[in-house]
């Protein structure tokens, strides 16, 4: 049978200094119904993030909703990624702040979910090629990238379908490519737009 192994993740944030009316109207309109759909289908496994103001906020606001989180993340259906606490381009401050960012959403995260989050979101998705050291020392194995990236450096599309792992300074850390063609489909285009790109996917052994 023909399969398709399909990560998928999401990233949450609002900027720091946000109305509250908007931090309360995304909740309601995007972040709730979203995190109550998925509780019905456990079967579909995902990574999420939102950034540290977010976290913060909705700890804050809406404790039960933090509940929900927590029990999908012990029965292993959310995987939660760290990143920069406040969204900051990584690559344009410092190597200390760099690791002072992440390490307290991580620290964040490990107090509120009991979870060691392994993953990350990287702001913008903008690359640097010292990142991977201040990746490695902040205990992050892996973070996701535009898949564009990977073509700059003479990747195809059939080359795209797993991770790749980069270093510095012998410092190493996986990538995971973001497909551009489903971040559009799926926010602009009709379900069936996605649906039939992911069938064109599909292989004997899943490797896509």
């Amino acid at each position: 049978m023909k399969k398709i192994n399909f990560l998928f993740g999401i990233h949450n944030h609002q900027p720091v200094g946000n109305f509250d009316f908007v931090f309360e109207e995304a909740y309601q309109k995007s972040y709730l119904p979203f995190i109550e759909v998925l509780k019905n289908h456990p079967q579909i496994r995902i990574a999420i993030h939102f950034s540290g103001i977010l976290l913060d906020w909705i700890n804050a606001h809406h404790p039960d909703y933090m509940s929900k989180l927590q029990g999908m993340v012990e029965q292993g259906q959310l995987e939660i990624l760290t990143g920069g606490f406040y969204e900051p381009i990584l690559a344009v401050i410092p190597k200390a702040d760099r690791l002072g960012q992440i390490k307290k959403l991580t620290a964040t995260v490990k107090e509120i979910f009991g979870y060691q989050a392994r993953g990350m979101w990287l702001a913008e998705r903008i690359w640097e090629p010292t990142l991977p050291s201040t990746l490695y020392e902040s205990g992050v194995e892996y973070t996701i990238l535009d898949d564009t990236h990977f073509k700059y450096a003479g990747l195809r599309d059939e080359d795209l379908r797993g991770y790749y792992l980069t270093e510095d300074l012998c410092n190493t850390v996986r990538l995971f490519p973001i497909s551009k063609r489903l971040r559009y489909t799926i926010p602009f285009e009709e379900p069936q737009a996605t649906i039939d790109h992911l069938r064109s996917l599909v292989s004997e052994d899943s490797n896509a």
